[in-house]
């Protein structure tokens, strides 16, 4: 019993499950992108489902591989990608609304404000 405590609380051990962890909560964050994006009726809304958890579930996702890798090498490959998605989710987000709105592929009546109409 006690080798198995043991084996339990050392080092590659708990970052296992730590890392597991951190990998299950990424999944299901994903998932739920996913799943907004299927579900949801137009691009504007699509958006919202597409950006936010995609973005957190990688950032779960690179995390839990720093954590089961433990090595410099894994973080400085990890790192810029995490930066590219920072930046380049915004961009992408926003010219995939404007293509929405310059097409008219949105539901009028669900914007409380529509700052397109002049």
């Amino acid at each position: 019993m006690t080798e198995i405590i043991q084996s339990f609380l050392d080092g590659a051990g708990v970052r296992a499950w730590v890392a597991l962890g951190l990998l299950l909560v990424g999944a299901l964050l994903s998932l739920g992108a996913g799943v907004g994006i299927v579900r949801f009726p137009d691009p504007l809304v699509r958006l919202h489902a597409m950006a936010k958890p995609q973005v957190l579930g990688l950032a779960f996702a690179l995390a839990a591989i720093v954590v089961a890798v433990w090595t410099w090498t894994a973080l400085w490959v990890v790192l810029p990608i995490m930066v590219f998605q920072l930046f380049l989710v915004p961009v992408s987000t926003h010219m995939i609304s404007r293509a929405g709105l310059r097409s008219n592929d949105y539901r009028h009546e669900d914007l409380l404000v529509d700052d397109t109409e002049s």
